[in-house]
């Protein structure tokens, strides 16, 4: 997370509307869905589901400033970081199959430090 916030966080002034990189997806949607990635990791985590996501989302107000998603992704690391730290490491949670928090924690940093 730090380093996410320390790469982006100069440029929360600049324009969020612009395509990510070679995605279609723009910066400002791009961000919130790190955000998004990260708290579902955590509630996987949490509730250990065997077969499914779990019925909810996250939803970033469309009126969020860049620094304003940069705290919500930052509010989802944490509770992704809280839920890693309280799992057994034998605990397994369904994605696209069964998940250590070993993976759950790989993934949360591929969705933090790889995204365009």
């Amino acid at each position: 997370m730090a380093e996410m916030l320390q790469v982006l966080s100069p440029h929360t002034a600049e324009d969020w509307t612009v395509p990510a990189g070679p995605l279609e997806w723009t910066c400002w949607q791009t961000a919130a869905h790190i955000g998004h990635d990260l708290l579902a990791y955590a509630g996987q985590l949490a509730a250990q589901p065997a077969d499914a996501y779990l019925p909810f989302d996250l939803n970033v107000r469309p009126t969020a400033s860049p620094a304003e998603v940069l705290q919500a992704i930052t509010a989802c690391g944490g509770l992704l970081s809280s839920a890693l730290a309280a799992a057994s490491p034998t605990l397994r949670a369904w994605h696209w199959g069964q998940c250590d928090p070993e993976r759950f924690a790989a993934m949360g940093v591929a969705e933090t430090l790889l995204s365009p």
